[in-house]
């Protein structure tokens, strides 16, 4: 969330000046490690949180694979035992949710932090408003997602999704300024990931994905929790471009 209100504040400023906006899909890449029982005990599964990302996802998955259904997950949510953690369904008797669906992936919510700033550009307080200088943000974006085969629920894996992306601005009067999609990029490597190995897993036939949020485990802390909030961003972007 924290990102989609970077990119507002962005555009509002620049859709004020004389910049060129720029937006691009940055590259994203994939690694994959085992879940421990210790960790799955910390991941919450839901079907409620980080829906947003949810349904594109599904999607996009679908898209990538067409013989993937995604399927309904709040049934097999209620027949879980316990507290509603990923450790409930990988301790779970082997294939006791295979009745509703194949595999079941569950998705963290993304986190944007920012690395490097190099560079200054500014505005003058003008109206159009004049941005000069030049200006590098490094930043990087990622998410954890937790993949079972619900045949043989033991075997979870994490899928830790990242993308390290630059944006620019440079102006003098007049310049360009890049902007990102860090989370269409996380989105479409991870539906490329979990669509490609589910499909050379099973070579034929329908594939049933139950597709849920989770929170907790060890995804990257937001550096953005004490930032202003969105409406104090909003109004000092309002600001500068009066």
């Amino acid at each position: 969330m924290a990102g989609y209100w970077r990119i507002l504040v962005l555009g509002l400023a620049i859709a004020a000046s004389g910049c060129v906006p720029i937006p691009f899909k940055p590259s994203a890449s994939v690694t994959h490690v085992p879940v421990t029982a210790e960790e799955a005990s910390t991941i919450t599964v839901s079907a409620s949180a980080h829906r947003g990302m949810l349904e594109p996802l599904a999607k996009s998955i679908h898209h990538a694979e067409p013989r993937i259904v995604v399927v309904d997950g709040t049934p097999y949510l209620a027949s879980l035992a316990g507290s509603g953690t990923l450790r409930d369904v990988v301790s779970g008797d082997e294939g006791s949710g295979a009745a509703l669906a194949d595999y079941l992936l569950c998705v963290g919510s993304p986190v944007q932090r920012q690395l490097h700033d190099t560079g200054l550009a500014a505005p003058f307080p003008y109206f159009p408003v004049i941005w000069v200088g030049y200006e590098k943000v490094q930043s990087r974006a990622s998410l954890t997602a937790s993949l079972v085969d619900l045949h043989v629920p033991h075997a979870a894996e994490s899928l830790e999704v990242s993308s390290t992306y630059s944006e620019v601005i440079a102006a003098a009067v007049y310049g360009v300024a890049t902007i990102s999609r860090p989370q269409a990029a996380l989105r479409d490597a991870l539906a490329t990931e979990v669509a490609h190995r589910l499909a050379a897993e099973h070579p034929t036939g329908a594939i049933r994905l139950m597709v849920l949020a989770q929170d907790g485990g060890v995804a990257e802390p937001d550096p953005n929790l004490g930032e202003d909030p969105p409406a104090q961003a909003v109004a000092d972007a309002q600001a500068a471009a009066r």
